[in-house]
Parts: structure tokens; sequence; C-alpha cells
């Protein structure tokens, strides 16, 4: 099977999911390419997966526009660059599928195949703000004629999946497929609760990632219960930094409160599987911009880290309050203080929560089996396809054949 996965930004280190499924994929022995604007060199891999992704073409797409389309009108230079995207996508890609992730990937790609007699199935994975945001912004209009032409559509939650109804989607093409992590990759090395209490939190510094709730939460913890001795680690960067550390300093938190910067994922992992609690406490953007599942929870799920997270999303769809994990209320400083400080003083409330939490992503979100998963779908619609051209070419030789008297 030929499969060009697309994204704008292949081998990125905060998109991990799209280089599991593209390894696992050709692993699978299947012929891979992949559309991208750019290749990232922010991450580093194995020998051996080197060795795969060198097995992968890359298709630098869409082209870049000329430089005369900016002396042109807005309407006629979008419908040049259209022109040209289609006639690049057409010489350039071969696929029997094409795995498009996020929904404005799968929108230029549905554009480019418009109008093909034989075009290869398309299917979309939808992530976070490409349906939160679109929808909140107009109802994802710019995903129409995605909706009209693409042949699958797959959110990372259910909530993601109602929303694409909601604005259009054909409900009969839209299916919930959850992310994971290669769980056998992932050493699970639960740890008691240690003194001083390790927290962390590793994502972009932006809104959604509620990160001024969980500074807010700690000033509690520090005020309320000054026994419990701890230190939390923030890893990353993005627009909310300086805030976040105006806001520590303020609540003179500077002495328990450290920025780590921008991580390797190496990095991350290892600051995950260091800490004893890892705080997700995501809320919704005031432009609508939702988590889908935060890989990142996964990730401290299989490692044997205790996750306080928000019902957020598709987060409840991973965590389940006081088995695998503990949730507060988006935006909730007190609930999350509460969740910190029972699993600081509960050895065993740890204990059963990591096992609980590591047996949820062996059997729910293990990546290769959900990559394995989806292979299946890109295999049903080819054999799909193939099916319908035949009977089409079936028709139209009844139809011109000349009738015999």
């Amino acid at each position: 099977m030929k499969i060009c996965f697309s994204v704008s930004t292949f081998l990125s280190r905060s998109q991990t999911f799209v280089t599991t499924q593209v390894l696992y994929a050709v692993r699978a022995g299947h012929e891979v390419s992949v559309a991208c604007k750019e290749v990232a060199g922010d991450a580093a891999f194995s020998a051996e997966d080197q060795a795969l992704i060198d097995q992968v073409r890359v298709i630098h797409w869409p082209p870049a526009p000329p430089p005369f389309l900016r002396h042109l009108p807005t309407g006629l230079a979008d419908r040049v660059i259209a022109r040209r995207n289609a006639r690049s996508w057409k010489r350039e890609v071969d696929a029997d599928v094409v795995v498009a992730h996020f929904g404005y990937q799968g929108a230029r790609i549905a554009r480019a195949q418009s109008g093909w007699a034989a075009r290869p199935p398309l299917i979309t994975i939808y992530h976070g703000r490409d349906v939160s945001v679109e929808y909140k912004r107009n109802g994802m209009a710019k995903y129409r004629q995605l909706f009209a032409e693409g042949d699958l559509h797959l959110p990372v939650n259910r909530c993601f999946g109602e929303l694409l109804v909601k604005a259009g989607a054909p409900a009969d093409r839209v299916e919930t497929l959850h992310l994971g992590v290669p769980v056998e990759r992932y050493r699970f090395a639960p740890k008691p609760i240690g003194t001083p209490l390790r927290l962390v939190s590793v994502c972009r510094l932006v809104e959604k990632k509620g990160l001024d709730v969980a500074i807010e939460a700690l000033a509690m913890l520090r005020a309320r219960r000054p026994e419990v001795e701890w230190r939390y680690e923030i890893g990353g960067d993005g627009p909310m930094g300086a805030a976040l550390r105006a806001q520590v300093a303020e609540r003179g938190l500077g002495d328990r409160v450290r920025f780590l910067g921008a991580l390797s994922h190496e990095a991350t992992l290892e600051r995950i599987a260091a800490a004893d609690v890892l705080l997700a406490p995501s809320v919704t953007a005031k432009d609508g911009d939702q988590e889908g599942i935060p890989v990142t929870l996964m990730e401290a799920m299989a490692l044997g880290t205790v996750v306080c997270a928000t019902r957020h999303s598709g987060i409840p769809e991973l965590l389940e309050d006081g088995a695998s994990g503990v949730l507060s209320k988006e935006g909730d400083a007190i609930g999350l203080f509460k969740n910190i400080a029972a699993v600081s003083h509960g050895k065993n409330l740890a204990s059963n929560l990591v096992d609980a939490a590591r047996l949820t992503i062996e059997l729910h979100f293990d990546s290769w089996l959900q990559t394995k998963a989806l292979l299946r779908q890109c295999d049903g619609l080819i054999g799909s396809k193939m099916y319908q051209r035949k009977c089409e070419r079936s028709v139209v030789r009844r139809v011109l054949r000349p009738k015999l008297y």
C-alpha cells in the first residue's frame, strides 16, 4: 500500500504522533511518503528509527508562492495559489491513500484533489484548535469542501466528533481515533511519593494549558499546608512565559518554581519520569482553543507518574477520576490544590492510580495498536474505492456497448 501522510511540519518534537504513525507504516512494509511544508530539525532518533525515516520520500508541499503574488488582489492570488497547489499535488504525489493531520491540511488537499477522476481516498485526523477554534469562529466554514469530499474524518476525541457532525461532516464518515504512545518503549517505574513532592508540567506556555491555575493552586498549598515540601518545574516556552514568571514572583514562589525552557523529547520524558506528579490543568482559551487529548498525559501514565488534570475536552476519555488519575474542573485552583494535597498524603492512592493508568495505556492508548487500526481503515477505503471504480467502468461499458439485434 502506498500511503502519503501530510502535515505542515514533519519530524517536529511537538508532533511525535505523526512520526510514530510513519515509523509503524514503514516497519509494516508499506511505501510511505510525507507531504509537508518543512522538515524540522529539533528531534533526535535512534539509529533504528533513523534508518526507517530514511526510507520515507519527503515531498515539499505546498510549494512556496512566487513573490509576484503579493502585488495581486487577494482573491486572484488565492486562486493562483490553489491552481499551483493542485498541479504540484497531482505531479508529486503517488499514493493509494492520503492521511492528513489537522483539518487545515485536509482542507488544502481536498481542494487540490477536487475534480480528479480517480483521486486517492482522503483521511483527515483532527487534533485540537483545528476543531475547537474553527467551530467557534464560523462553524468550520473552511471545511465545507473537505466534509463533502473527504472519505473519513477522525477526531482524536468524541466531543470533537460531535462538533464535526454539528458543523456538517457526514456522521457516517466520522469516527474517533485516539492517539497513543508506543508503550513498549516506556519503562514503567512507579516510585513512592517523595519529599519534597516533585511536580512538573511540560507544554507550550499558552493559555489553554492553564499553568496560571497551577501556580495559584501551589500558592494555596504553601499557605494552607506549609508542612508539605514541594518543587515545581515548568518545561517549555511560549507567549505566556513572561506573565507566568511574573505570577510566580508575585506569589512569592520563586524558591520553589523553576522554568526549564524548551526541552527535547528525551529530556521531557526524563523530567516526567523523575516527577511524582504531572500537572495538566487545561482550560478552554478565550478564542475557543482546546486540547485534544495531550500525549504528555499518556506518557506520564505509561511511565508511572501520577496525573492531575482537568475535565477538559477529551481528557476524561483518558483519565478516570480517582481511578487512573485525578481531575478537577477547568480553572478551579481550589480543586487542583485539594487533588495535589490528596496525592501528597495518599501513598496508597498514588500507587493505585499509576497501576490503573499504565493498564489504561496498554489496553486503549498504545500507538502501535491505534496505528494498526488506522492502516486497516486505509486498506478498507482503498478496497472500497477500487470496487466503486470497477462498478463505474462496468456501467460505462454497458451504456456504451452497442446493442446487437
